[in-house]
């Protein structure tokens, strides 16, 4: 994902200015990175303490631009982990809640 992906891109026109240059940043230090690794590279980033919350429209659409340059595997791969990412919020949640 280059530069004008992310700033050209109507599906990202609503995510704040300062995470997309954080996002350009990071793809910035990812170039450098194989495709078998740029996914943990990304998850170890993004849960770091990073004070940067993507929510989840954000982060849908952000993965929906990366898929556009992404293998069929690795689309299954990232649509697996955010639906165990939402059964885990979810669990989460309703933890939370019997308190």
């Amino acid at each position: 994902m280059d530069e004008n992906d992310i700033l050209n891109n109507p599906a990202l026109k609503n995510i704040d200015k300062k995470k997309l240059d954080a996002l350009l940043k990071l793809t910035s230090q990812a170039g450098s990175k194989s495709n078998d690794e740029l996914l943990p590279f990304f998850l170890s980033t993004f849960s770091g303490n990073n004070n940067l919350d993507f929510d989840d429209e954000e982060t849908n659409a952000i993965l929906e631009v990366m898929k556009t340059r992404m293998s069929p595997k690795e689309i299954k791969k990232i649509d697996t982990i955010r639906n165990l990412s939402r059964i885990i919020a979810a669990k989460s949640k309703q933890k939370g809640g019997k308190k």
